[in-house]
């Protein structure tokens, strides 16, 4: 039997929720009836190289401008030679010039996968919006939060949306962890609690109130180290902030880490401070593979997979007084803290890569079908 050729279209694949959602999509897929490829429309990165370390196609194409109609052109050509039979489409740049490229090139099914809810959106992005979703098949949400924001703000039709929720490789946070030798490295007194936040350093992600929310918590206990994993514009901003706080020999800055997993099974809880906008943010979901408590701020899908009280502690956005008070809650009660980890542990079973993969096929499989239909009936 002939395999659908399945096409994944991102701008770029370095370290990123939206890019391990995709990474670990690309892995699930059946084998046996998809054959996968990986496009970087504008750069590759370290999930890239990822991917092509572990067997899989990927193709750079080094478009920056997708106001240029000569790269459209290119994409269109890449595609015609291609000839795959999906293209799969993750964010805002690889999807308008992917869809357009996709339709001029003829594919036979194009899908777009929405990954959180873009409140910054003006209003030519609205329209560009509206008008691509005319030639889109499916519109995959990945939670409702987002499928809500695609419905009502961007004016879509509900009979083009779809929610799949985003799923993980639990096996890479089932492995025994040296715990000593990992704060050892880091240079964490072994004794240290640590409580930690995985998320690129860009404005939305609110570092500035988890650190606020640190220098408040340092007021009542001393033996703990805050864990800041990731990169990004911020950085020196961040720098700066935890200087002024006056919290320096309480904080590390990782940067961009391969080894999450292993990070992750020295916190004791993990925070995400995320201010305007979350999609299914995957940090909290690996950090509830791993039972660990999060406390995490009420927007966005956050609340569908942190139930508050149960698997977790929803707090106000942009406020690092219901940070401090949730994060020292915590602190205060372990067992309760312990009961929070172990039930966001069963929760997380439903946020499975093989769940995602298996919904994500259907919706391929309907379509593929469809069209082979249609075209028996000519």
């Amino acid at each position: 039997m002939k395999k659908t050729k399945v096409l994944q279209l991102v701008e770029t694949l370095d370290l990123g929720g939206m890019e391990r959602v995709i990474a670990t999509l690309a892995y699930s897929l059946d084998k046996a009836k998809y054959d996968v490829e990986v496009w970087c429309v504008a750069r590759g990165g370290r999930i890239a190289n990822e991917l092509e370390h572990k067997g899989l196609k990927v193709k750079i194409l080094n478009i920056l401008n997708y106001h240029n109609p000569f790269d459209a052109l290119k994409i269109i050509f890449l595609l015609r030679g291609a000839k795959p039979d999906i293209v799969h489409i993750h964010g805002y740049f690889a999807s308008t010039i992917g869809r357009i490229a996709a339709k001029l090139a003829g594919v036979p099914v194009i899908i777009v996968h929405v990954h959180s809810t873009y409140w910054w959106y003006k209003k030519r992005h609205i329209v560009v919006e509206k008008l691509l979703s005319i030639v889109t098949h499916k519109i995959i949400c990945c939670s409702k939060a987002v499928e809500e924001f695609v419905q009502e703000y961007e004016g879509i039709k509900s009979s083009r949306t779809v929610v799949i929720y985003n799923g993980i490789d639990e096996n890479r946070f089932n492995q025994f962890k040296d715990t000593f030798v990992i704060k050892q490295v880091l240079k964490i007194n072994p004794s240290d609690m640590v409580v930690g936040i995985v998320a690129s350093l860009t404005p939305q992600k609110g570092h500035i109130y988890f650190l606020e929310a640190a220098s408040k918590v340092l007021e009542t206990f001393a033996q703990i180290t805050f864990l800041i994993v990731g990169d990004g514009i911020l950085r020196k901003e961040l720098e700066q902030k935890v200087n002024d706080l006056n919290i320096v020999s309480h904080v590390i800055f990782t940067g961009k880490r391969d080894d999450v997993p292993d990070l992750l099974s020295i916190m004791d809880m993990v925070v995400l401070s995320s201010k305007i906008r979350e999609g299914m943010p995957i940090s909290i979901i690996e950090a509830m593979a791993c039972s660990k408590p999060v406390v995490a701020t009420n927007i966005g899908g956050v609340p569908e997979v942190v139930k508050d009280g149960e698997t977790g502690l929803l707090v106000p956005a942009k406020s690092s007084f219901a940070l401090a008070s949730a994060i020292t809650r915590l602190l205060k009660d372990k067992e309760y803290a312990v009961a929070l980890g172990e039930a966001g542990k069963k929760r997380v079973e439903q946020f499975s890569s093989k769940i995602m993969a298996e919904k994500i096929e259907e919706i391929y499989d309907y379509y593929i079908n469809f069209k082979i239909s249609k075209l028996e009936n000519c």
